[in-house]
C-alpha cells in the first residue's frame, strides 16, 4: 500500500503523541497498514467490509488518544485509495472505531473489518438521526443516575443521548451536542459511544471514543454525570 503523501503528515500529527512515547514500537503507518490489509483480505465479491475496529491495549490507548482523529482520516484516506485501485464498492458508509481492552498485547493492537447495516446512518456526521429504524436489542437491570438524582431505566440499545428532542435520554446542558453519544450492545456487554461531539465523554477526567460500560462506572458527558446500575 503507497503511503503517497501522508508520510509528513503523519509524522507530523503522529509521531509525538505515539511514537515518541512507544519507543517506535507501534508506530501509526503500520496501523495504517494493518487496517488495509484486513479490509482487502475480509472484501467479497467486489465489496469491501464498512465498519473497521481497532484496539488498543490501554497504555496504547493512553498514548494515542490525542492523535485518533488524525488516525481516523488517515486510515480513512487509505481504504479510499484501496477501493479505487482494486476497484471495489461499499455498501454503506464506513465507519472507523477504536476501543481498548486489558486483552490486547501492548504494541500489538487488534483490527477487525466487517460488513455492516449502516443505511440509516445518513445525516451530515454519518450517524443516525432521531427516530430512524435500527435493530433494537431490550435490556433488563441496567440504570443510568443522572448527576447523582435521577434514575433512568435502559431499556433497550442503541440509547442515544444528546441535547436535541429525538434522543432517548435528552440531557439540556449546553455542554451537551444534540446527538452526543450513544450506548450500543456489543458482544455480551454494552459500550457508550461518543458521536463526534464537542465536548464528548470522559472517564476521570479522560476523553474518549468509546467506553465499555460496567457496574459503579462513573461517566462525564459534556459536564452532565453519570453512574451505571447493572443488576445481576
Amino acid at each position: 500500500m503507497s503511503d503517497g503523501g501522508r508520510l509528513p503528515r503523519i509524522e507530523r500529527i503522529l509521531d509525538l503523541t505515539a511514537r515518541r512515547v512507544t519507543g517506535g514500537s507501534l508506530h501509526p503507518l503500520e496501523i495504517i497498514q494493518r487496517v488495509g490489509e484486513t479490509v482487502e483480505e475480509r472484501a467479497r465479491d467486489g465489496i469491501a467490509p464498512n465498519e473497521v475496529t481497532v484496539v488498543f491495549n490501554d497504555a496504547d490507548f493512553e498514548r494515542y488518544q490525542p492523535g485518533l482523529d488524525a488516525l481516523r482520516q488517515e486510515i480513512d484516506g487509505a481504504l479510499d485509495d484501496i477501493e479505487r485501485r482494486r476497484g471495489l464498492r461499499r455498501i454503506g458508509a464506513r465507519e472507523v472505531w477504536f476501543e481498548r481492552s486489558t486483552e490486547t498485547a501492548e504494541g500489538r493492537p487488534g483490527i477487525s473489518a466487517r460488513f455492516a447495516d449502516t443505511s440509516h446512518r445518513n445525516d451530515a456526521t454519518g450517524h443516525a438521526p432521531p427516530g430512524s429504524t435500527r435493530r433494537v436489542a431490550r435490556l433488563e437491570g441496567t440504570s443510568l443516575i443522572v448527576d447523582g438524582t435521577d434514575r433512568v431505566l435502559l431499556t433497550h440499545a442503541p440509547f442515544s443521548i444528546g441535547r436535541g428532542p429525538g434522543n432517548d435520554l435528552v440531557l439540556t446542558s449546553l455542554s451537551i451536542s444534540r446527538n452526543h453519544a450513544e450506548i450500543v450492545r456489543e458482544g455480551e456487554g454494552l459500550m457508550l459511544r461518543d458521536l463526534d461531539s464537542r465536548n464528548g465523554i470522559s472517564v476521570d477526567g479522560n476523553r474518549y471514543g468509546s467506553v465499555k460500560l460496567s457496574d459503579g462506572l462513573v461517566v462525564s458527558v459534556g459536564d452532565v454525570t453519570l453512574r451505571i446500575e447493572i443488576r445481576a
